[in-house]
């Protein structure tokens, strides 16, 4: 399986919004509880279309397998220039086949090349794949927020990833 990545457009938000809405499914990888529309998702979007903050999708055969995000931490504030979070989901036909180490290998070197010293990812504690991906890359847990979410009545923690680049 060849797989190309290739930075967001605006055409790709229906993709990437169809791919976010199998994790809301899921019921332990984002904290919505219905699903998401284009509309919904534009200004989310927006933030994405900044160089610094780019949101690169994963492709097989023309169809978009997967995607990563580069988020500001704490918008706004200069401290945290350097810091970015990313996250990352993956079409329902295609986890396990390696798509998400192959994208999050692409942003950590664009994170590097961008001058970034910090990435987070802030995870649910049932998300056992993500946190496995992101152990296996070297993230350490750097913190939790206990009880903080509750989905059809199962509560869940956050916890915090962090590797230094």
């Amino acid at each position: 399986m060849e797989i190309s990545i290739r930075r967001a457009s605006a055409d790709d938000l229906p993709a990437i919004v169809e791919i976010l809405n199998h994790g809301i499914k899921t019921r332990h990888s984002v904290g919505y509880f219905s699903a998401q529309t284009v509309p919904d998702m534009q200004d989310w979007f927006k933030i994405h279309l900044d160089k610094r903050f780019p949101l690169f999708l994963a492709e097989t055969e023309n169809k978009t397998t997967g995607w990563i995000s580069m988020s500001p931490y704490r918008k706004g504030r200069e401290a945290f220039n350097r810091t970015g979070e990313i996250s990352a989901y993956i079409h329902e036909e295609y986890q396990r086949c390696g798509i998400g180490q192959i994208l999050l290998d692409y942003m950590l070197a664009f994170a590097k090349a961008s001058g970034f010293k910090t990435i987070l990812a802030v995870v649910f504690n049932r998300n056992l794949a993500s946190i496995q991906l992101l152990e296996k890359n070297k993230f350490e847990k750097l913190g939790f927020i206990p009880e903080v979410a509750e989905i059809d009545g199962v509560i869940l923690n956050h916890l915090f990833y962090g590797t230094r680049i």
